[in-house]
């Protein structure tokens, strides 16, 4: 029975202690939570403060709302970095971002998020998407 019971009790510790460290990694760094802090002081919406604390992209709009509410270019650059954030700008989204008082910096970091083509000159394919059939538990693929 006291085998049973340090065995489990180990297995317990062991899961509350992987449970800490996945937890801690997840956890903004001390830079990042001091990004959020004036993000969210500088009366920016709610939705967008949202989708910064859970780390999701920022629209071309997200970030027009960034600099109307005054977020340092520095915030926002560190925050498109930190999120790997890839921006595929088009002529009519840059003079948008420049006719709505976003500065140059922030639009010259989100230009260079594109990957380099490929040795070939093209920029990589998206994976396939395959087209096909659900027959009861079979699945039956066209190529």
């Amino acid at each position: 029975m006291t085998k049973f019971l340090s065995a489990r009790v180990w297995r317990h510790s062991l899961c509350v202690a992987t449970l800490a460290l996945l937890l801690a990694a997840c956890a903004p760094t001390a830079e990042q939570q001091a990004d959020y802090n004036s993000v969210q002081r500088s009366g920016v919406s709610p939705a967008i403060y949202d989708k910064m604390m859970h780390g999701d992209p920022l629209s071309v709009s997200d970030i027009v709302s960034l600099a109307h509410a005054r977020v340092n270019d520095g915030v926002v650059i560190r925050y498109i970095r930190d999120h790997d954030t890839i921006y595929y700008l088009s002529p009519p989204d840059v003079e948008f971002l420049q006719k709505y008082g976003v500065s140059q910096s922030v639009i010259d970091y989100m230009l260079g998020t594109v990957p380099p083509p490929s040795p070939g000159g093209y920029y990589p394919a998206p994976p396939p998407i395959g087209i096909g059939i659900m027959f009861g538990p079979y699945w039956h693929h066209w190529h």
